[in-house]
């Protein structure tokens, strides 16, 4: 559970606590009137998570600088949307199942209520049925987007299409929870959430839905110049209108029609007309851009991202696999065009041999024009590499903050491994790319 959804989720309990009647909690309970409450609480839950998953999909660029990057805010999106799909299912099988234990016989039937008062309860009585009927099926599209969102077997544009879909099961469900929130519920603390989180929510929702987010972000232009790097590899340099970026940071790339796609920006910003990304063919859609040709035009919204080797260490120390080169392509760009690192830096890159790695010969130019020193991590011949290693090939690692980018596995192996020794953790920063 990410450090936002068991905040969002505390605060909703306390507040559910402070709006219900006092006395509810001296009564002597059922199964019925426990299940009342239940289904409003669970519900809730899940909704006022569904709300922030929302906002987080907007992408604010607000936000992103308070989360740390848009990849931190991804991951904060994936937990915080499986955690709602179990609170759905759970505020389903609260309302389903003692009516399925009532029908075998095995507890006592659900004693009949009274009817309602005025006008205005029988306008939105009548909204009861349908708003019931419109919730239990979005509450199943919802749990079917999210087991679709985890199913990384599915193409990337299918995923991309499907879960656009997720902001109309939003505004569906703000229906069905404006509607059966008790009305005593109204006057509250937990009232006053519903009608945020609904406001903000269904903003979002409909931003989602008309296309709009990105949409200050995005820069028109065409492919500049194509370069095949290997057999899976290919550069891409777009002239776009006035972008400016930093080394580290990352953009979605639209080609055409297609999806957009999420790609390091290998280019330090020094012209912020120009921008070059590395595309390495991992599935379908990177597959097809392998055959992409000047003159195609493009859409490049960005940047994003907190990777930008900013800190407080005494030094650096970068740590890169395959693809994950590329952000340390931008900064070394950057700092040989700026007179060379001012701090110790050591790169350590695991990559193919020097003579076939298709970023060798320019990686090993720019660590000499910027003053790194590169470690160079033959896979294969070299074993993994590890923690230790890279203490005892940088004794002032310890004292240093670690950049990470590549394979996940190696990742979370040296993270385990840096959290072992006491090293602080906001020396430890690392590019979670895993939008899925």
């Amino acid at each position: 559970m990410t450090p936002t959804t068991l905040p969002i989720l505390l605060v909703t309990g306390v507040l559910w606590t402070l709006s219900v009647d006092p006395a509810w909690f001296a009564q002597t309970h059922t199964v019925w009137t426990l299940r009342k409450e239940a289904i409003v609480l669970s519900g809730m839950l899940s909704y006022v998570l569904m709300a922030w998953l929302m906002l987080l999909a907007n992408r604010p660029a607000w936000l992103e600088r308070r989360l740390g990057g848009l990849d931190k805010l991804y991951r904060m999106h994936k937990h915080a949307g499986i955690a709602a799909a179990l609170l759905f299912a759970a505020h389903w099988l609260i309302k389903l199942v003692p009516k399925w234990l009532a029908g075998w016989g095995w507890i006592a039937a659900k004693p009949r209520g009274g009817g309602g008062g005025g006008q205005a309860a029988d306008l939105v009585a009548q909204l009861h049925g349908p708003a019931k009927h419109l919730g239990e099926w979005a509450i199943y599209a919802m749990l079917a987007l999210v087991a679709i969102a985890l199913l990384k077997r599915i193409p990337y544009h299918w995923f991309r299409k499907v879960h656009r879909l997720f902001a109309l099961a939003f505004l569906v469900i703000t229906f069905h929870g404006l509607v059966l929130l008790p009305a005593a519920m109204w006057p509250t603390p937990f009232g006053a959430l519903l009608a945020l989180c609904a406001l903000a929510g269904s903003v979002a929702a409909l931003r989602s839905l008309a296309g709009r987010i990105g949409l200050k972000r995005r820069h028109q232009g065409t492919i500049a110049a194509v370069e095949r790097l290997g057999d899976d590899i290919v550069a891409l340099c777009c002239n776009v209108d006035a972008m400016p970026h930093r080394p580290g940071q990352f953009a979605y790339l639209r080609i055409g029609n297609g999806e957009p796609h999420p790609f390091t920006i290998v280019s330090a910003g020094l012209d912020p007309r120009e921008v070059r990304f590395a595309i390495k063919a991992l599935g379908d859609d990177t597959r097809g851009m392998q055959a992409l040709r000047p003159g195609q035009p493009v859409v490049v919204e960005g940047p994003y991202g907190r990777f930008d080797f900013a800190d407080e260490g005494h030094g650096q120390v970068w740590v890169a696999t395959g693809i994950g080169i590329t952000p340390f392509l931008s900064r070394l760009e950057w700092l040989a065009a700026n007179g060379g690192s001012r701090q110790a830096v050591s790169l350590f890159y695991c990559g193919g041999e020097p003579g076939r790695d298709p970023f060798a010969e320019r990686l090993v130019a720019l660590c000499r024009q910027a003053g790194v020193s590169l470690h160079w991590i033959q896979r294969g011949s070299d074993g993994p590499l590890t923690l230790a290693k890279i203490l005892a090939d940088n004794r002032h690692a310890s004292q240093s903050t670690l950049w990470y980018c590549g394979a996940q596995a190696l990742g979370d192996t040296l993270a385990r491994s840096w959290h072992a020794l006491g090293l602080p953790e906001r020396r430890f920063r690392r590019e979670l790319f895993a939008m899925r």
